[in-house]
């Protein structure tokens, strides 16, 4: 039996009446007999061995599927349900998917996979394939989830995971965290992506806890969704931490239960962490995590005194050290890249590539460590800090300038939303850093001017950003992270 179908058997026998899954935006719940339930059918609809794509945009029905396909011994492989239908066609075709999973009521068909439509009932077929090939024949791996890079700095790549992998992922998440019965999480967070499956759902079924699932994050309803669930914690990224704190602040009632907020997906600026607890009067218990470690990789202590605000905290069950060009381990307070090993570690990428067979590249060094491509810090106590991506740092004229630490400044300033800083071409130096900053405010020119004059006060002068630009928006992913590339190709095709 899979190890999720064990924990959602046992769940279903000790606590079968109660609530596991909510729904934020109404009054739907699925109690643990539920969701065992509903795994069951997965065992006897879906044909064993398939990739199925999960394609389903109601939180709490993902969550069934989800579980479902895990419980079943079947590869889920989560999709954006926003994708438009050539996007999703493509999609498809790359994880060759076998069955197609979906809610939508227009459901993308394709002859040669199966199409099944899902609900809190289960799955039901609507569509069989007409050939005996499947997509997935020439896999050259069936995990149990099959995920894929953010794309942000390049082609998004497979990532697959296994359910051992998982579930290890998600008891150390529930041990460091203290979740069990009685602690309920509130995620508006995208499913489709690592943190709320293993953070929210696998994590709540290793520990036997609650967990409130949303849609999307809704500003206005925000609050008035915490007070009616009346959770324990909440799982966050910047970007929502961000939106919170320019809110009025939430009455203290409906904060009184919350033990912390969680902060993940992306570096959390501590001028963000400082405005959010200033508003709300919550603490931000910040995380760092990446899928090719099923999740979490560090977090920072649960006691609010230990934490350290710019840090996103200490290993947690994992092998970490920040590497040299040389590959060895830095002293404390010296910069280099991140480095993990383990178990819990990805081995494999796969190739995502519809035409020609399946295809695995190492995720690891020979040595066994993965290269997470972030550039960090560690200070005596091991507490880690992270500085930027590798792909972003900015080379100008031989002196390398980290975007987060130009960005962190900006948003200190009061006129700024959001911000993200790039290399833009330069003919004598290379590249020179560039920001572009979001605003509330009308005075867009002298903003620009303002913020000019901030950074010389600031940063060294080799850091200070040759051009602020105020723009509607930044381009961004489902969890909030900045599409840099597309800020570099705009900056390219102005030359």
């Amino acid at each position: 039996m899979a190890i999720v179908s064990r924990f959602l058997s046992t769940r279903a026998h000790e606590r079968p009446g109660a609530p596991a899954f909510l729904s934020g935006a109404d009054e739907r719940a699925l109690t643990w007999r539920a969701v065992a339930e509903h795994a069951e059918r997965w065992r006897h609809e879906i044909p064993p061995g398939s990739r199925v794509g999960l394609v389903i945009a109601d939180p709490l029905t993902f969550t069934a599927a989800y579980l479902g396909c895990l419980s079943a011994g079947v590869t889920a492989a989560p999709v954006d349900p926003r994708l438009t239908e050539s996007e999703l066609t493509d999609v498809l075709a790359r994880l060759r998917i076998d069955v197609l999973a979906t809610d939508q009521d227009d459901p993308v068909i394709a002859p040669e996979r199966d199409t099944v439509l899902v609900d809190l009932a289960g799955p039901r077929r609507i569509w069989s394939a007409t050939t005996a090939h499947r997509p997935s024949d020439d896999a050259a791996l069936r995990p149990a989830v099959l995920l894929t890079s953010s794309g942000t700095t390049g082609r998004p790549k497979g990532i697959p995971l296994s359910e051992g992998q998982l579930m290890h992922a998600a008891r150390r998440v529930a041990r460091h965290h203290g979740f069990g019965p009685g602690e309920r999480g509130y995620t508006p967070l995208p499913l489709f992506h690592v943190n709320a499956q293993v953070m929210g759902l696998l994590a709540t079924v290793a520990s036997g806890a609650e967990l409130v699932v949303d849609r999307r994050f809704e500003a206005g309803e925000y609050w008035a969704r915490v007070e009616r669930h009346s959770p324990t914690w909440l799982n966050a990224v910047p970007a929502i931490l961000a939106s919170l704190a320019r809110l009025p602040a939430p009455p203290a009632h409906v904060v009184d239960r919350i033990r912390f907020a969680r902060s993940a997906s992306a570096p959390l600026p501590p001028a963000t962490a400082r405005a959010f607890t200033e508003r709300t009067g919550l603490g931000v218990l910040e995380t760092y995590g990446m899928s090719e470690a099923a999740g979490q990789i560090t977090a920072n202590p649960l006691d609010p005194s230990a934490r350290r605000t710019g840090s996103v905290g200490l290993p947690v069950e994992v092998d970490l050290i920040v590497a040299g060009p040389d590959g060895r381990e830095t002293a404390p307070g010296e910069e280099g890249e991140v480095l993990l090993r383990g178990p819990e570690i990805v081995a494999e990428y796969l190739e995502l590539d519809a035409h020609g067979p399946e295809r695995t590249r190492p995720a690891r060094a020979a040595d066994g460590w993965l290269r997470t491509g972030d550039v960090g810090i560690r200070d005596e106590a091991g507490f880690l800090r992270l500085a930027g991506r590798v792909d972003d740092v900015i080379n100008r004229g031989g002196e390398k300038i980290y975007p987060q630490e130009v960005e962190n400044v900006l948003l200190a300033h009061p006129g700024v939303v959001a911000v993200a800083v790039v290399g833009a071409p330069h003919e004598r130096l290379g590249q020179v850093p560039v920001a572009f900053v979001t605003t509330h405010r009308a005075d867009r020119e002298e903003l620009e001017t303002a913020l000019l004059a901030w950074c010389e006060q600031r940063l060294t002068r080799y850091k200070r950003p040759t051009v602020v630009e105020v723009t509607d928006a930044l381009p961004v992913g489902p969890t909030g992270k900045v599409l840099r590339r597309a800020l570099r190709s705009e900056l390219a095709g102005s030359q």
